[in-house]
């Protein structure tokens, strides 16, 4: 088997260990197969004649061998354990060390359970195969060997009439080898795939209760459990199969060597003593050989294992360091793309031929439409991902050709999807810089508007952190990991998205934080929330995959393209501190294109009609097929726009965010939803009820007609 043979390889990496197991192995097996031919000797020269010398001298020889095999098992099997333990525990640090050094391709193919049922179960049964199953097949194949000889040195046509019925014990499991490696991968693979909806669901249990979805899960999981039921049985029943037929052959033999060895005896051609040691040797043989067939199954389950250990550490880096890297010095230019053009697969480009430049200390923000490519440029400033064309570089250096460790000891990233380790606040917001004293954890924390929450706690900076931040508020998550970038003093801090999470005072709080990095930092924002990039010295306007405006806030206003027309779009409403209420300007209302033709009186009256809505991460707006009774606008938020597909499961569609409107056709026919609208993360949107749009357009009845001679062009 290739397994064996690679497992053999990494054994012979520790040549000392490897050494003493097989003097001892072959000292233990040498004795085993030596000591049922000694009943030929004892009956034949001690027994027969009654030769009292002969039987001290055999039994002699028996008990000093026996001490000395006891001797050598114990060293090979010391030997063994050391051995073993030492080839797992570098498979294991393998393994996760090249886990490490994986970029988002790799995390994106294999997924939580992937990742987690190798290092536990497919370990696990590699860890046995190690100290166990291994050793044990290479003691049997052992002993099989020197018995066969030795059966040949005291009779060689019995030896080759069982030779010929061995062959038979073999070729049962040959035959169902390959049935068996079959069925073990597919049943790791439903373990797999059982393990990644029990990740999903303890993940996203919020999620799952928002929409009351358990039965949907619950059926899956159903059908997953069945499926491991189906699959293990064919997994068991052929691996009995392969343990059963050799134990039935075994019988076999040994009834045709009792007749053929009569018949050798009646014929003189073998002594009693002859027959007694080749029939013991023989079932030791043969109980060595059929032991070879009962550990096959285990062999054939560890080589399923170590196929999936090795299709990870097969799994080449994305991003790999160029063999002499070069060491970044302090940043004293700036960032730089050059004609970069880049897509996530090979048939996409979410970037196309986008250049630019942030000096260094300088405050720039990305910003644009949904899907636009501001994130995705983001994360290549973040050598997250290398660009397919093109060159990232800082201070003129190419990013693949400097050492990863000096560009994460200068750059500081902070996504939107916040990630707390399960420890203490303190140790979470050390983790970039553990050697921070009280005093500038106290400070980060006062820049990120969370100190006063940390000291409200009865822990304090030691507050324990559980299931990865879920303990904390989605606002609270953000918070600390901002903090824990600012804590690094970074001299490039990159954010994404990081105020998403958080009340309109603690986002203004955090943001002017942020603006007073400038000079000492190059700050690089993205963010759909222009409001926050007022006072940038650099802006960056993205539209599919490009970069189609950029300059000042000023600058790109009097040019009157995207970026007023975002900045337009997402003005007009007044948002209390708290965040829970909102007033919308007539003006922005006359901006939507159904209120168009409406006098100005007319839409003060509408916008008071408005109610404001909070919303938490998960929340539905609307679902698909409820009634439509209202009219939305998005004031603060992200919110993805899902469809239920035949296969009863929930596609996006789209994404909007602030500014966007929807359920417009709701205030003329109150159809049922075509689509549900759910929160992706807090959100503010304010919305009109049909029955009050109605009970104002009885009274003006202009305002219905303008707002149906929009419409009816959409419908």
């Amino acid at each position: 088997m290739h397994f064996i043979r690679t497992m053999m390889r990494h054994f012979a990496r520790h040549k000392p260990l490897l050494v003493f197991f097989l003097i001892g192995l072959l000292f233990e097996v040498a004795y085993a197969v030596g000591a049922p031919v000694s009943l030929k000797y004892l009956v034949d020269e001690a027994f027969g004649p009654k030769d009292v010398q002969a039987f001290y001298l055999i039994f002699s020889l028996l008990l000093c061998g026996g001490l000395l095999s006891l001797a050598a098992g114990l060293v090979g099997e010391y030997a063994l354990n050391k051995l073993s333990g030492r080839v797992v525990q570098k498979l294991r640090s393998d393994l996760y060390v090249h886990i490490q050094k994986q970029s988002a391709p790799f995390f994106q193919r294999f997924r939580v359970g992937d990742i987690v049922a190798r290092f536990s179960s497919d370990m696990a049964s590699v860890e046995r195969v190690a100290t166990f199953s291994l050793p044990f097949f290479l003691k049997e194949a052992l002993s099989v060997a020197l018995g066969l000889a030795m059966l040949i040195s005291l009779e060689w046509k019995l030896t080759l009439v069982m030779v010929f019925g061995s062959l038979l014990m073999m070729a049962g499991p040959r035959l169902l080898q390959g049935r068996a490696e079959s069925a073990n991968l597919r049943y790791k693979e439903a373990q797999e795939r059982f393990t990644n909806l029990i990740d999903e669901t303890v993940k996203g249990h919020r999620t799952v209760h928002a929409y009351h979805r358990q039965s949907l899960l619950l059926e899956r999981a159903r059908s997953h459990i069945q499926s491991l039921l189906t699959l293990g049985l064919k997994m068991h029943v052929t691996n009995s199969l392969l343990e059963r037929l050799p134990l039935t052959v075994l019988l076999l033999l040994n009834g045709a060597m009792i007749g053929f060895g009569g018949y050798l005896i009646f014929q003189d051609q073998l002594s009693i003593g002859g027959f007694m040691a080749f029939f013991t040797l023989f079932m030791s043989v043969g109980q060595a050989a059929s032991n070879l067939t009962l550990v096959i199954p285990g062999l054939i389950d560890s080589g399923s294992s170590f196929k999936r250990i090795a299709e990870v550490l097969d799994y080449e880096p994305d991003l790999r360091e160029v063999e002499r890297p070069i060491e970044l010095p302090p940043i004293v230019e700036g960032l730089t793309m050059d004609e970069v053009t880049f897509g996530y697969t090979e048939d996409s480009d979410q970037l196309k031929a986008v250049s630019l430049r942030i000096p260094a200390g300088s405050y720039a923000a990305f910003v644009g439409p949904s899907g636009s490519g501001k994130s995705t440029a983001l994360q290549l400033l973040a050598r997250f991902y290398d660009p397919r064309q093109g060159t990232v570089s800082i201070d003129g250096q190419n990013l693949r050709d400097v050492s990863e460790a000096s560009l994460r000891q200068r750059t500081a990233v902070v996504t939107q999807e916040s990630f707390l380790f399960n420890t203490t606040i303190r140790d979470n917001l050390l983790l970039g810089r553990p050697d921070a004293n009280e005093t500038e954890i106290v400070e980060a924390a006062k820049l990120a508007h969370i100190h006063d929450t940390i000291a409200a706690w009865p822990g304090g900076y030691d507050t324990p952190v559980h299931h990865e931040g879920a303990s904390l508020s989605g606002g609270q998550r953000q918070r600390v990991s901002i903090a824990r970038a600012l804590l690094k003093k970074p001299e490039v801090l990159l954010l994404d998205e990081v105020t998403s999470a958080l009340d309109p005072g603690s986002e203004a709080g955090v943001n002017d934080s942020i603006r007073r990095l400038r000079g000492s930092a190059t700050v690089v924002s993205v963010t759909h929330r222009l409001d926050s990039v007022v006072q940038a010295d650099l802006i960056f306007v993205f539209q599919d995959g490009r970069v189609v405006e950029a300059g000042t806030h000023e600058e790109l206003l009097r040019r009157g393209g995207l970026y007023r027309e975002m900045w337009n779009k997402q003005h007009g409403f007044v948002l209390s501190q708290d965040g829970l209420h909102v007033s919308v300007d007539a003006d922005r209302l006359a901006q939507l294109p159904f209120f168009k033709g409406v006098e100005s009186e007319q839409l003060r009256e509408l916008a008071d009609l408005f109610a404001t809505e909070t919303l938490q991460e998960g929340d539905s707006v609307v679902r698909e097929g409820d009634s439509g009774d209202k009219f939305y606008l998005i004031v603060r938020g992200k919110f993805e726009v899902v469809k239920r597909g035949s296969d009863e499961e929930d596609r996006r569609v789209a994404v909007l965010q602030d500014g966007d409107h929807f359920g417009e056709i709701a205030l003329l026919k109150g159809i049922p939803r075509t689509a549900t609208v759910r929160a992706l993360g807090p959100a503010v949107v304010i919305s009109m009820r049909r029955d009050a749009f109605l009970a104002l357009t009885a009274k003006s009845p202009h305002i219905l007609q303008a707002v149906e001679q929009t419409l009816r062009a959409r419908l």
